[in-house]
């Protein structure tokens, strides 16, 4: 693990979250951590449109909280970016690297040239006397890295990862039960702007994941209120209840296909992260459909917060705190 200070990123088509810190151990120690408007027109659905507009307002935000690094990493959510899971025969890790660009074309009508293609090993298990993997592959478009690496020069910075969303979350989850004190699997579920980010954690391993691209909040809690200038809270109200209705069938059938896998599979834990899980009374709704006792992440242990933010709240900043963990 590097000591040294770097940022964190993670650009939002309405908002940009910036963390800076250190990963230390086995910790996370956040120095300081802000959010701003992204400005109109400059990154959609995870990709940067406006390179000049945006490296302007970074460096103007970075100059204001006199913030000084040349290291970052970056974390991101798309609908361009395709995840998918193959069954594989079980291989070493370097051969599996090799493996699966070959493969994933047998699946998907794409050209592996124009993607940045990596795994990640979600199970190993015998089927028919053959040992097998359950990976899960990650293919992130060329053209949006290279915009992020075109951003690093603009901003003279090393860019030290670039990840999507969840990916280095795994590692902050290895809670025990307090009353059976087993290990607990957790369902850690991002409410974002592009979609719905399921993924299921245990032991400390990203073990099941699934991305709702169909929903999500689309338009930020804030231009949803000023869609009308006629819109009266009941009708908000309404409208939110509807939004959240559809997120939660399509979690819950999400959760219905991860339980079939096996029959043992089991979710003790929902903790809810993104924009919308500000939400009021969302842990209710969940924990009403989803029959699962339902937080909002507002700690953890592994992350320690050394800034002067009073109102730092863990759930907006995950995605860019725990890809510091990456580097």
């Amino acid at each position: 693990m590097l000591n040294k200070e770097m940022l964190a990123f993670d650009l939002g088509t309405y908002c940009t979250k910036v963390v800076l810190g250190k990963a230390r151990k086995s910790q996370i120690v956040v120095k300081d951590a802000f959010v701003f408007p992204t400005p109109m027109g400059t990154v959609e659905d995870g990709q940067i449109i406006n390179l000049p507009s945006l490296k302007e307002e970074i460096l103007k935000k970075l100059d204001e909280k006199d913030i000084y690094t040349n290291k970052a990493v970056f974390t991101l959510a798309s609908t361009k970016v395709i995840t998918r899971e193959l069954i594989l025969p079980y291989v070493s890790e370097k051969k599996m690297a090799a493996m699966v660009p070959y493969e994933l074309p047998k699946h998907l009508p794409i050209t592996v040239d124009n993607y940045v293609i990596k795994h990640l090993t979600l199970d190993v298990f015998t089927e028919e006397k053959s040992k097998k993997s359950r990976v899960l592959v990650i293919a992130l478009p060329k053209v949006i890295v290279r915009k992020y690496l075109d951003l690093c020069t603009e901003l003279e910075i090393e860019p030290i990862a670039l990840t999507v969303h969840g990916i280095g979350a795994a590692g902050f989850f290895r809670q025990k039960s307090l009353i059976s004190g087993q290990m607990e699997t957790v369902a850690l579920i991002d409410l974002g702007h592009s979609g719905i980010n399921c993924n299921i954690i245990s032991e400390g391993k990203l073990i099941f994941n699934r991305i709702i691209s169909t929903v999500g909040m689309k338009v930020s809690l804030d231009k949803l209120a000023k869609m009308n200038i006629d819109f009266s809270s009941t009708h908000y109200d309404k409208s939110l209840k509807e939004m959240v209705a559809k997120w939660l069938e399509e979690i819950k059938m999400v959760f219905r296909f991860y339980y079939s896998l096996e029959n043992n599979k089991k979710i003790d834990q929902i903790m809810l992260i993104g924009g919308a899980s500000n939400i009021p009374n969302i842990t209710s709704s969940f924990e009403e459909k989803l029959d699962t006792p339902t937080i909002i992440l507002r700690d953890n242990i592994r992350i320690n917060y050394k800034g002067n933010d009073e109102g730092f709240s863990l759930n907006q900043y995950f995605n860019a705190v725990s890809a510091l963990s990456l580097n």
